[in-house]
């Protein structure tokens, strides 16, 4: 059990050079982007150009070819600069990514992937409906076969960066009932389909850079060869995609708590009444250990999940715990931060108010945290 919390040289290395790409690239335009309310496309275009976007991912589609807990570091600490940087690497490298990689053809490889790990192409993936989040089986988008073709109709929300994606994947019914019939249909360049509408970005906490679309697809065509593996065999594979998305998730949530604990510490430690640092006074001092040890256990079992993954193992469950627990923790440990810094955790003026923000989300997405208590109670009996 030791093998897997192993972190090498070369793992802390590689958090060193994410390190200095975010604070090269990434912290000084937070702000500035988070004010104008704009995706940052140029920045994520620059995070693959670093070889960030596809860190799992084989050389030969222009991954970095390393294993998965270097992928929680690059998670991880991207998280720290912009969670909204680190959850367009997730879906990348999970619901996205994962599919193609392992399920996909070599030219879905070549065309979809390659360029989504160069940085020349951001992914999404199309799935929640607005009567189908948690429960899947009830997705009621369709794709149908005509000649040499797929037909897709259906409504969908929730889709993360959809009006700035390069690559939609889209989670249709092709046949069958529940989870089975479940296809996944891959639509390049989808700006460029007049019978696909992005008819909003719904508004979110996380803030007006976020992009979560709602799309309608309305006789979408696309050719027979764009689903991914073989038709009705989706769920699985979207499913499988969720372990490495959920184990990102929890990097995401290390990376905001992490960040939270860093500014909460310099803070109390700057900050003086009553003649002494206010980290001197038990209240802040016990809040600051709190805040510390449950930061180390989320990394901890994180970079667990991610171990076994990196020796062969199925992750369903772990996965699923280190998402609920480091998503919990890091809506906790933000929390306590915006209460550190008082009045200045609550302005614009320090970043804990918006990690504060983006953990919320990490409690949501990838599942809620209820659907993974869920997941990880049936997996004790399976």
């Amino acid at each position: 059990m030791l093998g897997e919390f192993e972190v090498t040289e070369a793992h802390e290395n590689h958090r060193e050079t994410v390190r200095e790409f975010c604070e090269a690239e990434i912290l000084p335009h937070v702000d500035d982007y988070e004010s104008r309310g704009e995706f940052p496309v140029d920045i994520v275009r620059r995070v693959g150009e670093a070889g960030l976007t596809g860190v799992p991912f084989s050389t030969d589609v222009d991954g970095a070819g390393l294993d998965y807990r270097s992928f929680v570091v690059t998670v991880e600490e991207l998280s720290r600069a912009w969670k909204l940087i680190a959850g367009a690497v997730n879906i990348a490298c999970g619901l996205v990514g994962y599919p193609i990689a392992e399920f996909g053809d070599d030219w879905q490889r070549e065309e979809w992937l390659a360029p989504v790990c160069r940085g020349e192409a951001i992914p999404a993936l199309s799935m929640t409906e607005p009567e189908a989040g948690s429960d899947a089986a009830g997705m009621e988008t369709t794709a149908r076969r005509e000649g040499d073709e797929w037909v897709l109709d259906g409504h969908k929300v929730w889709t993360t960066n959809g009006e700035v994606a390069d690559f939609l994947l889209v989670v249709a019914r092709t046949g069958g009932e529940g989870h089975d019939g479940v296809s996944l249909v891959g639509i390049p360049d989808p700006a460029d389909h007049e019978d696909l509408e992005f008819v909003r970005d719904i508004p979110c906490m996380e803030g007006e850079a976020a992009i979560e679309s709602e799309i309608r697809l309305d006789g979408v065509r696309v050719p027979a060869e764009n689903v991914v593996g073989e038709p009705g065999r989706g769920f699985r594979y979207v499913m499988e995609g969720l372990d490495i998305g959920r184990i990102g998730t929890a990097a995401q949530g290390v990376g905001l708590a992490q960040g939270s604990l860093d500014a909460a510490k310099t803070f109390a430690d700057e900050r003086e009444q009553f003649g002494k640092p206010i980290r001197e006074f038990q209240g802040i001092g016990f809040k600051l250990a709190d805040m510390a040890t449950r930061t180390q256990a989320a990394r901890l079992l994180t970079m667990y999940a991610a171990g076994r993954r990196d020796r062969g193992n199925r992750v369903t469950q772990d996965a699923a715990m280190a998402k609920t627990f480091a998503t919990d923790a890091a809506m906790e440990i933000s929390t306590e931060a915006v209460q550190v810094l008082g009045s200045r955790g609550y302005s614009h003026d320090y970043p804990v108010e918006r990690y504060m923000r983006e953990a919320k989300g990490t409690q949501i997405y990838d599942g809620t945290n209820e659907i993974n208590r869920l997941v990880v109670s049936k997996q004790m009996y399976d």
